[in-house]
């Protein structure tokens, strides 16, 4: 069952295309009985004429009651009170040459004769049936065909006799070849062509609605898919869009939720600062001066979060100049910043975008050290990494550090670890611009974290 799980195509292609060959050979297989009936009945076409012509005179003569007949090689008569018991065949093949039989005696004959057929095989030299073989000419074979005239007196003349099997002369191979060229190899070819059309037109609507589901998570506002296809895939479609639209729905509610309550915080807030203005200063006042701050400053990370996914003002920035007058504000003596590489003008909105890279840089700057960019560029993407020298980020934190409120560091300190939004904000500026955040581990320890655009 493994060995059939691994061997079983993971593909709609090769899944159907290996169920239709698999389909055509197990038909043509069963079907083949009745080609070898039909082969059968040609195969014996030739000798059962010969026969006939042959026996036509012999029983034009024929007396039971007179001396014996001269008779031609390989043939035999003899008369019977009685006719025999014919031997048990049950190939549809049988019939075909009975009639064949009676067609050419009466031909020979000019009238109509009857006759009954008693046996009909092929036989090799020594007078072993080889049926499959003969058909396919693997050897020279015998027609040995046995039949049962009734005379007037009443009695039956037997006639047996034996012909060269018809189609000989072809070389075996030649047959076996173009059988299964013709019946096998060009029926798969034919299914193959069929499933590359078959698939082509029902999974062109299906791969488009996977990439729809694939982009969903970067582009909640990405256009609706077209309504085209089966009338399944339309439906899919059809319930792809709406499901698009509730998540539209419960995201903005959930964001004008936040954001609502967010700004509707800092009223109190301003209240409390000016009531802590008229208290005496002291260990409390301060205290309480700190909360506020951190409270103020927790806000504003949540208004930055819901911000970020929204692209405001997209145009071409030189990502460059953008990158070197960060870090040159970002820099220290302890700290240059140092960068590598130019990857020249992007199409980004560039307040959101420098929010997404200060982000990196300042999370880079707190946790660790010897802190430096290194942009690079292709056809199709923009990439600009953000490397540090510090203790990275635990492996299993790795997929869920940019969820909301997640972070690598258990401390709840602002100096230390901020709220767990500051990489969230960044995979969310990230992915707005249809691009995404890829954080990793550096040999040797550090952090690599890289925004990725496309062109």
């Amino acid at each position: 069952m493994r060995l059939l799980r691994r061997l079983w195509p993971r593909t709609l292609f090769g899944q159907l295309l290996l169920i239709m060959i698999s389909g055509t050979l197990l038909i043509q297989l069963m079907s083949s009985s009745i080609w070898f009936d039909v082969r059968f009945a040609q195969v014996f076409e030739a000798p059962v004429r010969l026969i006939a012509a042959r026996s036509a005179p012999l029983i034009a003569q024929a007396d039971c009651h007179v001396g014996q007949l001269q008779v031609p090689p390989r043939y035999h008569l003899r008369c019977a009170e009685s006719l025999p018991k014919a031997q048990r065949d049950d190939r549809r093949g049988r019939h075909r040459i009975e009639l064949l039989l009676h067609q050419a005696l009466a031909y020979e004959l000019g009238h109509d004769q009857p006759a009954r057929l008693l046996k009909v095989q092929l036989t090799d030299e020594l007078g072993q049936p080889i049926v499959w073989r003969s058909l396919f000419g693997l050897r020279t074979a015998q027609a040995h065909l046995q039949f049962a005239v009734p005379m007037d007196d009443g009695h039956w003349l037997l006639i047996d006799g034996e012909e060269l099997q018809g189609w000989s002369g072809e070389s075996a191979w030649v047959l076996i070849s173009d059988y299964l060229l013709r019946v096998y190899a060009l029926r798969i070819v034919a299914v193959l062509l069929v499933c590359l059309v078959a698939v082509r037109l029902c999974l062109r609507p299906l791969r488009r609605l996977a990439d729809a589901a694939r982009g969903l998570g970067r582009n909640l506002e990405q256009p609706a898919l077209p309504l085209e296809g089966p009338e399944e895939v339309r439906q899919a479609a059809q319930a792809f869009n709406a499901m698009q639209q509730r998540l539209i729905a419960m995201v903005n509610d959930k964001a004008y939720f936040l954001a609502a309550v967010s700004h509707d915080l800092r009223t109190p807030l301003t209240r409390m600062r000016l009531r802590l203005e008229r208290l005496e200063d002291g260990e409390h006042k301060e205290r309480l001066r700190q909360n506020i701050v951190q409270m103020d400053a927790m806000i504003g990370q949540v208004l930055d979060y819901l911000r970020a996914g929204e692209q405001q003002n997209l145009q071409e920035v030189d990502l460059d100049r953008l990158v070197a007058r960060l870090c040159a504000d970002l820099a220290s003596a302890e700290e240059p910043l140092p960068i590598q590489g130019e990857v020249g003008k992007v199409k980004v909105d560039a307040l959101l975008m420098q929010r997404c890279l200060q982000n990196l840089l300042v999370n880079a700057l707190r946790y660790g050290k010897a802190v430096s960019l290194r942009l690079e560029a292709d056809a199709a993407q923009v990439r600009i990494h953000v490397e540090d020298r510090g203790p990275g980020i635990v492996e299993g934190l790795l997929d869920t550090v940019t969820d909301p409120f997640v972070r690598g560091e258990g401390s709840r300190n602002q100096a230390s670890g901020g709220y767990g939004l500051g990489l969230s904000i960044a995979q969310r500026i990230a992915a707005s611009h249809g691009g995404e955040l890829r954080l990793s581990n550096r040999d040797g320890g550090g952090l690599e974290a890289t925004v990725v655009l496309p062109r």
